[in-house]
């Protein structure tokens, strides 16, 4: 599996329409965060996290935890159910939790959960996780782009992205984060204060086939949520693709029926695990 995309529009100010978007091979690569504002370790994995991008080309994307939270208010309902059916799996193999902060993830298939650091310190893990591959999706060839009609607070995107040149196997997902640049929250428990890079909503994006199957895309008329304090909202347009894995069904024990279906199911954990531990 994997993430592509990244490009972004600022909204900030009074623009009323623009674009963003490229080729695939020069989108930015794209760094997923799960925080939360009670969480004292979470700050030093995001230190860590900025120090490595600083000089890179990189869309951050932080999700806040949402389901059973008290103390945190930028999470969403939408958010952390898309963090379940991504990186849930992989995460409750690794650690038992399918939504555990810290948790690092680079172009949606490196990850790394907690803030102990496996090599010499968070820095070394970070980048060479940056480093790697994004399995392969990328491809010269191949646009992501969008158009917003609008002003900071409602307005219409139309969007579009190559699908031809990519694998017939692939599966994939569009969606439309909407994100603040900083917000400014002292209740915070874990001292940080100023929040960056806030994903304050999830949105699903319909893909219609166009140009002859050579494109999918669509349109959208979006009311945006308003900042948590100033004037700073974007939006990111992602692509998500997951390659399903090809299992041979086990032959069905007549007595009890169940060695068939339990197999499967060893086998997804299995993968799941080794993809936590990628790093």
């Amino acid at each position: 599996q994997g993430v592509l995309g990244g490009y972004s529009l600022d909204l900030s100010g009074n623009m009323t329409d623009g674009s963003a978007g490229g080729s695939m091979a020069d989108a930015p690569s794209i760094a997923e965060v799960y925080t939360a504002t009670w969480c004292i370790n979470c700050v030093d994995a995001e230190h860590a996290l900025m120090d490595v991008v600083e000089n890179q080309d990189v869309t951050i994307l932080t999700h806040h935890r949402f389901i059973g939270e008290t103390e945190d208010p930028f999470g969403t309902q939408a958010g952390d159910d898309r963090w379940n059916e991504f990186y849930g799996e992989a995460s409750n193999a690794s650690v038992g939790m399918k939504r555990a902060p810290p948790t690092i993830v680079f172009h949606g298939n490196w990850m790394k959960v907690g803030s102990v650091a496996d090599g010499e310190s968070l820095e070394a893990d970070y980048t060479a996780m940056l480093e790697q591959s994004d399995a392969g999706a990328r491809n010269s060839d191949a646009n992501s782009e969008f158009t917003w009609t609008g002003n900071n607070s409602s307005g219409v995107i139309v969007w579009s992205m190559d699908a031809a040149v990519f694998p017939d196997d692939l599966i994939w997902t569009h969606r439309l984060m909407i994100v603040e640049h900083s917000a400014y929250f002292p209740e915070g428990s874990n001292g940080l204060e100023h929040y960056e890079d806030v994903v304050r909503e999830v949105v699903d994006l319909e893909a219609a086939i166009q140009d002859n199957g050579l494109k999918v895309g669509g349109s959208v008329e979006l009311q945006l949520p308003a900042a948590w304090d100033g004037d700073d909202l974007s939006l990111v347009l992602i692509h998500e693709w997951v390659r399903p894995a090809v299992i041979e069904p086990e032959p069905i024990d007549e007595k009890n029926g169940l060695s068939g279906f339990l197999a499967p199911l060893g086998l997804i954990a299995l993968g799941a695990a080794a993809m936590a531990r990628r790093d």
